[in-house]
């Protein structure tokens, strides 16, 4: 951590820029923790991708799976692997407030830059309930914190509510997972001066940047769309910032396929109740990175259903640019 708990907030408005990925964990046959595999994913983020940052340890990360001890060795290997190429967030998500200082400890500890915390899901159904447990992390450690506001699942952070939580000196960024623009706005008129906001889709990316001033995409869709030699987001990004509005919308506009497979076969699934988990991996390694098994309840995906995904990828024109991509690495 290379900043102290009063400087928090500025820090995060000075490091959480750009387009930030979050990936699932890969496990092994034998159920552990693939430390080759995530090396390797880590990797093609940052040296394939152009990643400007990652967040470890998200719900597409199974954490919840994830006994503690796991949990801080997947992130000192994800860090180890980093070498200060690029920042981290460490998902410090628990139930227990003790569990969860425990882990934001960790990972300050160990040099990460930031930490994510979930609202709990147990005993948490009003403002005073959410304030007195990030209150509690807040107080014990100094590392950053981001509120991670995921509504319908969990009690909303409302603007009234997050206008409270930054009155803490280290929560510093807020995650919105609310996908309405108006939730948006609504949080950015409360909370947006004062802390680096971030929505959780990259479908409004465009708009957030040009209409609501946003810096930071932090999402699992960059490591999905793109591949080496084909940076789609990462380009109508740049053109955005550099105020050319007409080639960002037309580069972001040819999003539109990969869009509607995602609607498909990762949003489709969440909004039925089931986590995509197995999807994601089997996306993942269709473009030739590592994915791997799901862990129980999340259901695997089978055969069929990844074959007629691989067609659907290929309709979209993804894996000509891959093909295209490891013809140019030969």
């Amino acid at each position: 951590m290379k900043y102290r708990k009063s400087e928090a907030k500025d820090a995060a408005k000075s490091v959480l820029k750009g387009i930030w990925t979050a990936m699932p964990y890969s496990w092994t046959a034998e159920d552990e923790f693939d430390e080759a595999a995530n090396r390797a994913n880590m990797e093609h983020i940052i040296s394939g991708l152009q990643i400007d940052g990652h967040y470890c340890s998200g719900n597409i990360a199974e954490f919840w799976s994830m006994p503690d001890a796991e949990r801080m060795r997947a992130h000192e290997v994800m860090l180890d692997q980093t070498r200060g190429r690029i920042p981290l967030i460490a998902g410090c998500h628990h139930q227990s407030v003790k569990q969860a200082t425990m882990l934001a400890k960790h990972a300050q500890d160990i040099g990460f830059d930031f930490v994510i915390v979930l609202t709990p899901y147990v005993a948490a159904r009003d403002d005073d309930a959410i304030f007195s447990y990030y209150e509690y992390i807040s107080q014990r450690v100094d590392i950053g914190i981001i509120l991670f506001n995921t509504p319908p699942h969990l009690h909303a952070i409302g603007p009234n509510l997050a206008k409270r939580l930054a009155t803490l000196p280290n929560i510093c960024a807020y995650k919105q997972a609310d996908p309405s623009p108006a939730a948006t706005s609504a949080i950015l008129n409360a909370i947006g001066d004062q802390l680096v906001v971030s929505v959780a889709d990259e479908a409004p990316w465009l708009q957030s940047m040009t209409q609501f001033g946003l810096q930071w995409l932090v999402n699992y869709n960059p490591h999905l769309y793109q591949v080496p030699g084909y940076l789609p987001i990462r380009d109508y990004t740049q053109a955005a910032l550099a105020g050319d509005i007409k080639k960002a919308t037309e580069i972001s506009a040819s999003l539109k396929p990969l869009r509607d497979l995602h609607a498909k076969w990762i949003n489709g699934y969440w909004k039925s109740g089931r986590m995509p988990l197995g999807e994601m991996k089997a996306w993942q390694e269709i473009l030739g990175m590592h994915g791997g098994p799901v862990r129980p309840p999340v259901l695997p995906i089978t055969a069929k259903a990844k074959a007629e995904m691989e067609s659907d990828l290929a309709a979209t024109g993804l894996l000509d640019h891959l093909r295209s991509a490891r013809i140019a690495a030969e």
